[in-house]
């Protein structure tokens, strides 16, 4: 009598039946998985910048900073010019002060034409015309505050004195509040200490602003 096919190895067939399918399925979605991935476009890598953007850390596109404005020099005055200033100058500091007769220091005292052989112009001469006098005079403003420093005619206070041609003495001061004659030279041998004897007398001396008179 033939032998019937065991109820177990039935059951065991279908087990690995269905094994095998499930695995063919699995391999059919990883391969699938893989497909998706292969055809997902790759993402754009930053664009980096040039080796110009890398060395200044800017962007080529910016206008380069201007150029500094130069202050062109100031032109030279004439001497007419000159004497006009030294004239307003003058005129300036006669309707500012009382002549009262306190003790200035006189720093500059010259006509139109002198020579000096003591002093020197900027551009080394002895002789001084209205443009070295006007500069003379400017050059007190590195003694005294701008207040203190005077301009006048010789016309215009003390002793009236002029030049043999009649041209009057542009005469700069500082009015420094000096309490007396030995506090002018004091000051004075302060404000030129390069200078002694004569040289100093003639760069710096003890004036009276008193009235003009004869």
């Amino acid at each position: 009598m033939p032998v019937g096919p065991s109820p177990r190895s039935g059951t065991g067939r279908g087990v690995v039946i269905g094994v095998v399918v499930t695995l063919l399925l699995v391999a059919g979605g990883v391969g699938a998985w893989f497909g998706v991935v292969e055809q997902e476009p790759a993402t754009p890598a930053a664009a980096q910048p040039s080796s110009a953007d890398a060395v200044t850390g800017k962007d080529l596109g910016e206008e380069p900073a201007p150029s500094p404005v130069s202050t062109p020099p100031q032109p030279a005055l004439t001497e007419a010019e000159a004497l006009a200033e030294l004239e307003a100058l003058s005129a300036e500091s006669l309707a500012a002060l009382d002549l009262d007769g306190r003790w200035v220091a006189q720093v500059a005292s010259k006509d139109v034409g002198i020579v000096d052989p003591l002093q020197t112009t900027a551009s080394g001469n002895h002789q001084f015309f209205a443009v070295d006098i006007l500069a003379e005079s400017r050059a007190a403003l590195a003694l005294a505050p701008a207040s203190q420093v005077h301009v006048l005619s010789s016309l215009d206070f003390g002793q009236r004195s002029h030049a043999p041609d009649g041209d009057p003495y542009w005469t700069t001061f500082v009015d420094g509040g000096f309490a007396d004659v030995e506090a002018v030279r004091a000051w004075c041998t302060g404000a030129f200490p390069e200078l002694t004897g004569e040289a100093l007398a003639n760069a710096c001396v003890a004036r009276r602003l008193d009235p003009p008179h004869d």
